[in-house]
């Protein structure tokens, strides 16, 4: 009798994960705890593991496929069993099974026959390529990276919205579309904090980042209307500040989350905010720390952007984009002088937050980022 490997549910927020690769073919033996296959979920990587011993006789979720939560990813027949009889029909959902798996195609060819290594896999999907146009130059015919490679110039004009991609471009498009999203633009006096930063006055290891952020979890303290969930027709004010971080990472734009920041002292956060940055790019950050933010802060200055128009990560209702710092000349004693400025551009779901509070929740930032002894 052949056993379902299922996709779990690896976090409150987590409904459905797209196949990134399967690390075993059809006909191969697996081992109870061994991973056979890799999901992309919340924007990281969920290690699917056999569930017994035996051998993977079906793949129903081929790679590239958006898998709900607890729905049929594969079968696994026992040692003794025939593949070609474990890998019929999956077994008959029973009446009123919510978890019941609907029909499927049988895999397509490629997940069946062709012999290709998981790094191969990854890179074709990533260029859009089909593996059953890639000759394999491995032992018995086996896809190499190598392989792999060598088709990528003819196919580079394809750019398929894919796993991680295709993720970004769902959310952004739906929170777009479900929200009556506004921006407000602001201009702040930081030169007292960039003579800080440059003169190592600050607590060690802080970047203007993590000066924002400080500011924004103290702001939202006396806001706390900004720091909250929109979910359906009610707005859930959250009684913890969770703040997500706009990372830039090789495969798109992740939200990190920095938990409970509302009473954490600027040197703390700054080593909390560097390591989970690390984190992220290095593939290791946990689901749960990329879901779940209460408020969101992307800081496009680093690349020499003045100000822009963030998008709000839903179901949140309120996000800060953070602009370079620029030399704005200003009136002193009949002369002019120089000062440091910084564009801070508030992006509000007019749904949950109008435009005066949200005025005055900006200004409370600007304010603590012009006089950074509050920080």
């Amino acid at each position: 009798m052949a056993t379902e490997v299922r996709l779990p549910q690896a976090g409150m927020g987590m409904t459905d994960g797209t196949v990134l690769a399967w690390l075993k073919d059809v006909g191969d033996q697996v081992r109870r705890g061994e991973c056979i296959a890799e999901v992309e979920a919340a924007k990281t990587t969920v290690e699917i593991e056999a569930p017994c011993d035996g051998v993977l006789a079906r793949i129903l979720a081929p790679e590239g496929t958006l898998v709900p939560v607890r729905e049929i990813m594969a079968l696994i027949a026992e040692p003794a069993d025939p593949v070609e009889r474990a890998a019929g029909a999956s077994p008959p959902a029973e009446p009123g099974d919510p978890d019941a798996a609907s029909p499927r195609s049988p895999a397509p060819p490629e997940a069946a026959q062709v012999q290709v290594v998981p790094a191969a896999r990854r890179l074709a999907r990533e260029h859009g390529i089909s593996l059953t146009d890639v000759p394999g130059s491995g032992p018995g015919g086996r896809i190499t990276e190598a392989d792999v490679r060598a088709q990528i110039a003819p196919a580079a004009s394809a750019r398929p919205l894919t796993g991680t991609r295709a993720v970004i471009a769902r959310r952004m498009l739906a929170s777009l579309q479900n929200s009556a999203q506004y921006t407000l633009i602001r201009a702040v006096d930081v030169t007292e904090l960039s003579d800080r930063h440059d003169n190592a006055t600050l607590p060690a290891g802080v970047t203007y980042t993590d000066a924002v952020a400080r500011a924004v979890a103290l702001s939202l303290a006396a806001h706390p209307d900004l720091n909250a969930h929109i979910l359906g027709e009610e707005v859930r004010v959250s009684a913890a500040i969770d703040l997500g971080i706009g990372i830039d990472t090789e495969d798109g734009l992740v939200v990190g989350v920095l938990r409970n920041v509302g009473d954490l002292a600027l040197a703390d956060l700054a080593a909390r905010r560097k390591a989970l940055t690390e984190r992220v790019r290095t593939g290791r950050a946990t689901v749960t720390e990329l879901q779940g933010s209460t408020f969101t802060i992307s800081n496009l200055g680093r690349l020499g952007i003045d100000a822009f128009t963030p998008i709000i990560n839903p179901p949140e209702v309120a996000i800060l984009g953070v602009g370079r710092i620029t030399d704005q000349p200003a009136p002193s004693d009949g002369g002019i002088t120089w000062r440091k400025s910084m564009t801070l551009s508030l992006t509000v779901d007019h749904r949950a937050v109008d435009g005066a509070p949200a005025a005055r929740f900006l200004a409370g930032v600007a304010d603590r980022l012009q006089a950074p002894a509050a920080l």
